[in-house]
Parts: C-alpha cells; sequence; structure tokens
C-alpha cells in the first residue's frame, strides 16, 4: 500500500468516525448516518491500495462494519459504538460538512501523489546551487526555533521557465526529503466555470493540507500551470476568476497558531509567468528562473537516463560529453525522450521477433527475455540530427526578459 495515499485515507476514516461520534452525542442521527458512510468509502478506497492479505482483511472488517452502522443508524436511529473508538480531535477542528463538500475533499485527497518518494536530488540533473539552497531554507522552515527567535524559511517559491526543465522534479525531491505529504494538481482539477466552485475546492485543498500537518509533517502543494490557476485580472475579468483568486490569495497567505510553525508550503510552476496576477506573485518570497541545462548538467542528465537505468553504452563508439555536446538546447524532458529513442531503435534491431511473439499471446511475451547490446554513434545520430529543440532563442530572451523585472535569481545549472 503506498505510504502517503494510505496515510491520507486513514486519517479520512477517522475524522469521519469522530465526526459520526460527535453528532451522534449532539442527536443528529441521520448525519452519523451518513459519516460512517462515509468512512466506509473512504474503507473500500484503500482496500484498492492494500497488497498485505491481513491488512486487506481487517480493512474489509472495518469497511463492513462502518456500512451496518450507517444502515443501522438509517433504519433504527441506534448503532452499538462499542467496537470503533473515535479518534480524539478537538471539537474547533471537527468540520461538519454536506455531501457537496464530502465530495469536495474526496475530490482533493485523490491529489495526494505517491511520486516523490521515488525521486531524489540525484535524479535531477544540474542545479547544483539551487538544490542547496532548496535544502538549507526549506531546513530553516522545519528547524527548532531558538527561545524567544522567530525565524522562517520559504514556505511558498515559483519555478518558471522552459516546459521540461525539471520544476516538477525539484518540488517531489523536496517533498521526499522532507517526508511531506505531496499534493499534486494542476490548474485544470480545481478551475471551474461555476462561480464558487472553484474558490470552495481551494479552500478545502489547504484545509485538507492543514490536517495532514497535525503530526508535524509537513504538506506541499504544487501547482502546475500555476498561470491558468491565477492569470492576471486583465486578462480574464470574469466574476468566477475573480472569486478564484481571492480564494488563493487568502489561502497562500498561510495559516499559523501562535507558537506553531506553517508547515503548508505551495510551489508554483508556470512556463507563463507574464501571465501571473501581480498580486499572487508578490505571495511568493522566491520567483526562480530553472533554464535550459548546460553542457555539464546535459551529461548527468544523459547519465540518469542511460547508464542510471544501467543501460550499456559503447565507450568506443560514443561519449556522454558528446551528446552533451550535439544537445544544445535541449531541456530534460527531450534529453529524456532523445534517450527512449535511440534505446527502441537499439531494441528493435536486437529483438525483431517481438511482434509474433505478441502474436502468440500474453503468456509467451511474459516469458520472452529482452535481448540489449551497448548504446552506440548510430543510435543517437539520426535523433540528434533531426530533432528540433522545443524551446527557441525568442522564448529563452523572453524569460529572461521578465525575469530581469520580476525574479529574485536565475540559477545557474
Amino acid at each position: 500500500m503506498s505510504r502517503q495515499g494510505s496515510d491520507a485515507l486513514r486519517k479520512s476514516i477517522e475524522r469521519m468516525l469522530s465526526e459520526a461520534s460527535t453528532r451522534m452525542q449532539a442527536g443528529k442521527v441521520s448525519d452519523a448516518a451518513r459519516s460512517y458512510k462515509k468512512a466506509a468509502q473512504f474503507a473500500d478506497q484503500a482496500l484498492e491500495l492494500i497488497e498485505d492479505a491481513e491488512e486487506r482483511r481487517a480493512m474489509s472488517i472495518r469497511a463492513a462494519e462502518y456500512k451496518q452502522r450507517s444502515r443501522s443508524l438509517e433504519t433504527t436511529g441506534r448503532a452499538d459504538l462499542g467496537r470503533i473508538k473515535p479518534s480524539e480531535m478537538p471539537a474547533d477542528e471537527i468540520v461538519y460538512s454536506d455531501e457537496e463538500s464530502d465530495l469536495q475533499e474526496q475530490q482533493i485527497l485523490l491529489l495526494i501523489d505517491d511520486t516523490p518518494r521515488k525521486i531524489d536530488w540525484d535524479s535531477i540533473g544540474g542545479l547544483s546551487e539551487l538544490k542547496n539552497e532548496l535544502k538549507f531554507h526549506y531546513g530553516l522552515a522545519m528547524a527548532k526555533n531558538p527561545d524567544g527567535i522567530e525565524i522562517e524559511g520559504w514556505q511558498n517559491i515559483m519555478f518558471y521557465g522552459p516546459p521540461g526543465t525539471g520544476k516538477t522534479l525539484l518540488a517531489c525531491a523536496i517533498a521526499n526529503k522532507l517526508n511531506a505529504t505531496f499534493f499534486n494538481v494542476k490548474a485544470s482539477q480545481i478551475v471551474s466555470k461555476w462561480v464558487g466552485e472553484s474558490g470552495k475546492l481551494i479552500s478545502t485543498l489547504y484545509r485538507v493540507a492543514r490536517k495532514f500537518t497535525k503530526d508535524g509533517r509537513p504538506s506541499i502543494i504544487f501547482v502546475d500551470e500555476f498561470d491558468a490557476l491565477c492569470k492576471s485580472r486583465g486578462i480574464d475579468g470574469q466574476l468566477y476568476h475573480q472569486q478564484m483568486l481571492a480564494s488563493i490569495l487568502s489561502e497562500i497567505d498561510g495559516f499559523s497558531q501562535k507558537g506553531h510553525k506553517n508547515l503548508v508550503m505551495t510551489i508554483g510552476a508556470t512556463n507563463r509567468p507574464w501571465d501571473l496576477d501581480a498580486a499572487v506573485l508578490s505571495r511568493f518570497e522566491r520567483r526562480i528562473l530553472i533554464t535550459l541545462p548546460d553542457t555539464d548538467a546535459r551529461i548527468e542528465i544523459f547519465r540518469i537516463h542511460l547508464e542510471g537505468r544501467g543501460l550499456p553504452i559503447d565507450s568506443s563508439s560514443v561519449s556522454y560529453s558528446a551528446l552533451a555536446k550535439k544537445s544544445e538546447r535541449l531541456t530534460g524532458r527531450e534529453i529524456s525522450r532523445l534517450c527512449k529513442e535511440a534505446t527502441a531503435k537499439m531494441l528493435a534491431e536486437m529483438n525483431p521477433e517481438i511482434p509474433n511473439i505478441v502474436d502468440s499471446g500474453l503468456s509467451k511475451i511474459q516469458s520472452y527475455e529482452i535481448k540489449v547490446r551497448p548504446l552506440n554513434n548510430s543510435d543517437f545520430a539520426y535523433y540528434l540530427d533531426t530533432l528540433i529543440p522545443d524551446t527557441n532563442l525568442d522564448d529563452i530572451e523572453s524569460y529572461n526578459d521578465w525575469g530581469s523585472h520580476h525574479a529574485h535569481q536565475k540559477i545557474k545549472r
């Protein structure tokens, strides 16, 4: 079972049980029945992620029990609560929600992503200066303050630059090292043309993120395509957009109680920083251009996608330095694609029988072992000669131009 996904669902189950208990004490039987039904739904979701047989059996029993409690309350108005010990939660933290709000919270829980556990700093080529700075400032955000002194690290940062330069990977690496609950948000997932709906989803997102910080573990909200969420008010003046902006401004300012650190951190990423609303942009302590990888960074990226995957290289025919020299202006994503194409060419040469084996059935192809040989210059040459970089010189100039007026720093790769 994925750890972050399981934590999210288990905590949601506990919250529903706490709501059910409190609602029963208040005599709100139908509301309590709905809370148990919601707990059962979360338990069913958890079952889909559990691999261990004993854990599956225990969760299956819990799901059936919650369903029975809900049915009993609906039909008789009574339920035996002896077998379930509700979580202890302060009364002012219990959120009584209607069915619409429950659906919104369920939608937000689906944004929790376990990908960061697979991403380390070594998964990202170059950017050594930025990596150290991120470690330092997020370390400050988590470290213990001296008595009587308040020290803050970065809470909100904005990565901008060409697509495929590692913005998402950086956010994942941060979340991995901080063991953070990682909310991977595409703007399209929370933008709605219906008045008020996007604002509610944004508020739910930050409320759920705050709940997951109760054990001292931070929450990181990573919003890709941030420009789609917070365009300048001069670009889009529709009412739903204004309300969405108001919600994000309110939430991104942070929520902390006296004597407690704000453990909800926002990382934005955009390919179009010039479209961002000025008021939203001002909430980010750092706006950092993640530019195209230089030669040394490209060497690292090639190593990650070739040597890092165990693929052999014919060093007498091709070298990482030669590949890096011929791949100027390519992003990390384009280099990854180039490596896949070159590898596919080699595999097609070494395994021409695969299409026929596929026609023979699943069991045949599953028992077939792929043959490989060292990659050589000819595997890469065609793609290096024909590939046109996604980022042109005008794009680079636009990012530098905007950065000279709005960004805090440009990071050397």
